[in-house]
């Protein structure tokens, strides 16, 4: 395998119109710095085009330098608006997170 890109699809983004959101764009060592990586985020593009997407959107790690290096290379910016949340099941059940209850 020379790499994947995995993404799904968010609604609503602009309006009624649905955003594509790369999940996971993962190249292996041995393929890196070969175009790879560029070809599926060009594959992307397309595709969220061609399905009528009006954004696309990911995350990065802020420790992973090399991803960020690489969407700034591509001319890609990073959006300075959106905050990362996450909640992970530490055994106690996830429901529990918030009190009160779901009806």
């Amino acid at each position: 395998m020379a790499g994947l890109a995995a993404y799904s699809f968010l609604w609503p983004a602009v309006g009624a119109t649905r955003s594509l959101y790369l999940k996971e764009l993962y190249v292996p060592d041995a393929h890196r710095r070969r175009g790879v990586g560029t070809l599926l985020m060009r594959a992307i593009f397309e595709t969220a085009g061609t399905l009528g997407c009006s954004r696309v959107e990911w995350t990065t790690d802020a420790g992973n330098i090399a991803a960020q290096a690489f969407y700034a290379k591509l001319g890609l910016p990073a959006h300075p608006s959106k905050v990362f949340y996450r909640v992970e099941d530490t055994g106690s059940g996830l429901r529990s997170i918030v009190p009160g209850r779901v009806s």
